[in-house]
């Protein structure tokens, strides 16, 4: 298998990448953390980014409803690998989520979340779905829906009517479904529904890979009237995570809407406040709540000032052995400002933000890590990678 050789750049090629770089969007010129933005490949809103073991790059497009695959070798396949069906595309609903399994090596299993047109006749008639399809030589076979009982789309407003799907540390797929613009309704149990598990709206879900059901050490598995499959609840946008590489601690974003964007650590059971921070929209600690562990906000603004947030799309961890001057640290991706940035974190529990950089002013979408470890990224129309300029990547 052939794996990108990343070597140290002369002064006149760097001039010139640099040039280059900032032509194509790049966001890396003068980096003070010893990377590059260089461009991977055109790509039309690739919403998640996931590689597999062997070096291959699958990505999801917005729109098309298309499961894309560049080779280990950066060459772009021309056929989709799969086109889920029937998808409901809006400014925030269509393809947005993909995970490859952790046994993708013997099982070759892709998992995606779309929402899928559920009348064709009525205006935003459809759902949320997770579906998974099994890899057959850069074709995915055998398509199978796991979830498809999620609630429909708000048919007044698509925000916040989708989510995105990742594996935890233990093996199950974790799913967020957001607030469907609707916090205010009551659910089945009466509450306003995020609040309310009843519902799946304003939650993250862990489900069996398999059949999507709930394992039987969820929270409120087996509480009367509760939805079995919820972990965690209270989530206006709480549209992507990650999980931490040492103590395998899911860290998730949750957006307001206005202000008092959130970083969390997702704690098995608890409530993240939403829609009750709505209330107080000024105090961001206000709320009795799971506290944030950081709050976002846009350049020469405080998370509390109104239209401060930064809607937070991508996530991953990186590490300091490939890149020496990003060190350990939790990557983010802003789609509101178009900024990558890196989040150091300390204390026991990696639960403190000590330092916040700007890496990158291209990040609109995913941000994931390769094989390698090293990071990929897009916005609305490319994938981006961060050349660590100083290192050389293992080659095989």
């Amino acid at each position: 298998m052939k794996r990108i050789r990343v070597l140290p750049l002369s002064a006149g090629f760097l001039l010139a990448f640099v040039l280059v770089a900032a032509a194509c969007g790049g966001g890396g010129g003068g980096n003070p953390f010893g990377v590059e933005s260089e461009l991977v490949t055109d790509a039309a809103q690739a919403d998640a980014l996931a590689f597999a073991p062997d070096g291959r790059l699958f990505y999801a497009e917005h729109w098309t409803g298309n499961i894309r695959v560049m080779t280990a070798d950066g060459e772009l396949l021309e056929d989709p690998f799969a086109t889920v069906p029937d998808i409901a595309a809006d400014i925030q609903t269509g393809l947005t989520g993909l995970a490859l399994d952790p046994e993708f090596e013997t099982n070759g299993f892709v998992y995606a979340y779309f929402t899928q047109i559920i009348d064709p006749s009525l205006p935003r008639s459809a759902r949320p779905m997770v579906i998974r399809f099994t890899d057959s030589g850069n074709r995915g076979t055998d398509a199978k829906i796991i979830a498809d009982d999620l609630p429909e789309v708000n048919s007044k407003s698509p925000f916040n009517s989708s989510g995105n799907v990742h594996f935890g540390p233990d093996g199950f797929l974790y799913v967020t479904d957001g607030d469907h613009d609707m916090p205010r309704k009551t659910g089945p149990q009466g509450d306003e529904l995020p609040q309310d598990l009843g519902t799946t709206i304003g939650k993250i879900l862990r489900i069996d890979k398999e059949d999507g059901s709930a394992p039987p050490d969820n929270p409120f598995f087996g509480e009367t009237g509760a939805d079995p499959r919820i972990f965690a609840y209270g989530f206006r946008s709480g549209f992507n995570f990650a999980v931490h590489p040492e103590t395998n601690a899911i860290y998730g974003s949750d957006n307001s809407g206005t202000t008092c964007e959130e970083l969390n650590i997702i704690e098995k059971g608890s409530d993240y406040g939403w829609p009750q921070v709505n209330e107080t929209p000024f105090d961001c600690s206000a709320p009795e709540q799971i506290q944030p562990i950081h709050l976002f906000a846009r350049e020469g603004m405080g998370p509390g000032d109104f239209d401060s947030t930064v809607g937070v799309s991508g996530m991953e961890f990186v590490s300091s052995k490939v890149y020496p001057l990003l060190g350990d640290s939790l990557l983010v991706c802003e789609s509101r400002t178009q900024l990558m940035r890196r989040l150091v974190l300390a204390g026991a529990n990696f639960d403190e933000v000590t330092e916040d950089d700007v890496i990158a002013k291209d990040c609109w979408l995913d941000v994931t890590t390769s094989p390698d470890g090293i990071v990929y990224y897009s916005n609305l129309k490319e994938i981006r990678r961060l050349v660590p300029s100083d290192v050389t990547t293992p080659t095989e």
